[in-house]
């Protein structure tokens, strides 16, 4: 593996990242990192087919996947690689962004509009 792009999350957000990833049909994972919390993708030709959080409360799935797109600090780090792993999620990624959109947007009407608050 070989890492190809990294930065900070609230400089470019994870779903813009995941954006391009799935326009440039990349394979590869993104780890990103937040507070004790890490969060791995693992992409296939621009689709996530794994997901995980560690530390703090832990996620997999899509579950993961939503959480992290709301993150909006940290640092991430994405490696090129060749993903050969089953596809646990079974959505495409344009759908996940909207879902998670979504997800957000529900949260925030239930909690006053912040989305601090919502996503806890």
């Amino acid at each position: 593996m070989r890492s190809i792009l990294r930065g900070d999350v609230d400089k470019i957000r994870l779903p813009t990242l995941l954006t391009i990833v799935e326009m440039e049909r990349r394979s590869g994972v993104l780890v990103a990192e937040r507070g004790r919390q890490l969060g791995r993708l693992h992409l296939r030709d621009g689709r996530v087919v794994r997901a995980r959080i560690e530390g703090g409360r832990r996620r997999s799935g899509a579950e993961a996947v939503y959480e992290m797109l709301n993150w909006s600090d940290g640092q991430f780090e994405l490696w090129h690689a060749e993903i050969d792993l089953r596809d646990e999620i079974r959505a495409s990624t344009s759908f996940l962004l909207i879902e998670g959109m979504r997800r957000l947007d529900e949260a925030r009407q239930n909690h006053g509009g912040d989305p601090a608050v919502a996503m806890a």
